[in-house]
């Protein structure tokens, strides 16, 4: 007997999730996307892909990273991996001894396992005043840098929204339904369990199961089957600076320790200024994605220019030439929300940041619990029955 299975969101997880699922059965998989698939939180995305976090998120990151070697050396569309490492610059002195402790120590709650082990980060502290005898930064101004972690296992996507588009063809190659343009309004219910869901245009879909892959839309979404997530918001605005003169160098990203900026290089003419409130469950709150502008606050914008004018000083003269504010998710512990709900037939993929490295486990596991019902390994550090009065339909 076929199966009718309905994701609704069309970025990176969605995607990763039709493609998964569409190589493992010929059922109907259709995928529902407001606008144009990957045009909202995963075109917003710095798109970086490095190996820190938990023991849970480094197996994650290690699937999702040899199913991208085979993405990229057959390629349907244009993504791009630039690596260039990451730089955490502490300007302040009692923050660059931490740094400096941390690595002595193999880490800590703050930084992560660091070492050469088996699920273990590549990283080294580096002195500011050192920082030029290690590290090829001719535009950087080590001054104002007391110390620093430089951590080479790290990139970026260049067009984040080509890779989800290289799990889109290949699951449109295997007969899946990508919808564009198709918002949903409503998740229909019967008896306890997930029937379908009604889109924009009145159009009733009978489904088997719904996949709510849906970004900032997931906690509107869940609470209207009466699921209150353990997810919240934070803002992710971004400013893209083109300098007057190109250099011809390739930086590290640049994190500062003591603000929640980071810079890197998109392209050989543009630098990317991102922000990233932190990660404090408690202080975050839920945003309305049809609210949201694309003109980042002014405040942020101006400390944003000014520190990088700082550290950077060969983009003094660099011109804002796009901005936008995305809406980042975050969960109390770090880790994303994934598969069962209390409501059979109804599944979440809700990240805490990270969609990209993590986005091809997810797809994975969601896969194996509606098609073989396994909650596979990361059951335990995944589901949302981890948190405290949360269940899913098979407790």
């Amino acid at each position: 007997m076929s199966s009718t299975y309905g994701i609704i969101g069309g970025g990176i997880a969605g995607a990763s999730i039709a493609y998964h699922l569409s190589q493992r059965t010929d059922d109907s998989v259709v995928v529902f996307e407001r606008q144009s698939p990957a045009s909202e939180t995963t075109y917003k995305s710095v798109a970086q892909y490095g190996f820190y976090g938990d023991e849970t998120q480094y197996r994650m990151k290690r699937y999702g990273m040899k199913l991208y070697n085979r993405f990229f050396r057959e390629p349907r569309v244009n993504p791009r991996y630039t690596s260039m490492g990451i730089l955490t610059a502490a300007t302040e002195a009692d923050n660059a001894d931490r740094m400096e402790e941390a690595v002595r120590t193999d880490g800590d709650t703050y930084f992560g396992k660091m070492g050469m082990g088996f699920d273990r980060d590549l990283v080294e502290y580096i002195d500011g005043d050192a920082i030029k005898e290690k590290l090829l930064l001719p535009p950087v101004d080590e001054e104002p840098i007391e110390g620093a972690l430089f951590r080479p296992k790290v990139g970026y996507m260049d067009r984040p929204q080509e890779l989800a588009y290289e799990f889109l063809e290949r699951a449109k190659d295997n007969g899946v339904d990508v919808r564009a343009n198709t918002a949903v309004e409503e998740i229909t219910t019967d008896g306890g369990r997930a029937t379908g869901l009604v889109t924009d245009g009145g159009e009733e879909v009978e489904l088997d199961e719904v996949i709510c892959a849906a970004g900032p839309w997931n906690i509107e979404l869940a609470e209207s089957v009466g699921i209150e997530l353990p997810v919240k918001h934070t803002i992710a605005p971004i400013l893209v600076l083109r300098p007057d003169d190109q250099s011809d160098y390739t930086l590290p990203a640049i994190n500062h320790f003591e603000s929640p900026y980071t810079f890197h290089r998109r392209s050989e003419d543009e630098f990317l200024i991102g922000y990233n409130p932190g990660d404090v469950y408690e202080d975050a709150t839920v945003y309305d994605p049809r609210t949201m502008g694309e003109t980042v606050p002014e405040e942020i914008r101006d400390r944003g220019i000014d520190l990088l004018q700082r550290l950077v000083p060969d983009l003094i003269d660099a011109k804002v030439v796009e901005e936008w504010v995305g809406i980042r998710s975050i969960t109390p512990d770090k880790n994303p929300v994934v598969g069962w709900t209390d409501l059979e037939g109804f599944s979440i993929a809700a990240f805490h940041t990270s969609g990209i490295q993590l986005a091809p486990a997810v797809g994975k596991m969601i896969a194996q619990q509606v098609l073989d019902d396994d909650p596979t390994d990361y059951y335990d550090d995944l589901s949302i029955t981890r948190f405290e009065g949360y269940t899913d339909h098979r407790s």
